[in-house]
Order: structure tokens, then C-alpha cells, then sequence
């Protein structure tokens, strides 16, 4: 992060002067999850909320022919 901006996702070594903060990325699912019951989806894009960033998984009922 950077002057309150996520910069990458990525880790690398700074070489860049201006250097930056590394944060944690928590990741949650918009709604309790259960395998047998739901699936997960492909995370929506990182968000940063305060000093920590945030990987989101939408999850979605299984239908019956699949529970």
C-alpha cells in the first residue's frame, strides 16, 4: 500500500525508494459456506479496508441434481 493505494498483489522485493507497506490479505466468503450445500465462486477484485486487504469469494447455492 501506498499513500492509502493497493500497489500489487504480488510479493516482491522493494526496490522502489518510496517503498510502500505490506498488508495482510484476509480472505472471507460473502456468506457462510458450506461444501456440501454451496459453491465457491472466483474471488471478486482485492479491496482495501483499513490496514488490511480483503479477497471476497461470492458463494452460490449447489442445485439439487448437485447437492
Amino acid at each position: 500500500m501506498r499513500n492509502g493505494e493497493l500497489v500489487t498483489t504480488g510479493f516482491k522485493p522493494a526496490k522502489d525508494e518510496d517503498g510502500g507497506e505490506w498488508l495482510p490479505i484476509e480472505n472471507e466468503d460473502n456468506q457462510p459456506f458450506d461444501p456440501a450445500q454451496h459453491w465457491r465462486l472466483k474471488p471478486l477484485p482485492l479491496r482495501l479496508d483499513g490496514d488490511r486487504v480483503v479477497r471476497t469469494y461470492p458463494v452460490v447455492a449447489k442445485s439439487q441434481e448437485h447437492a
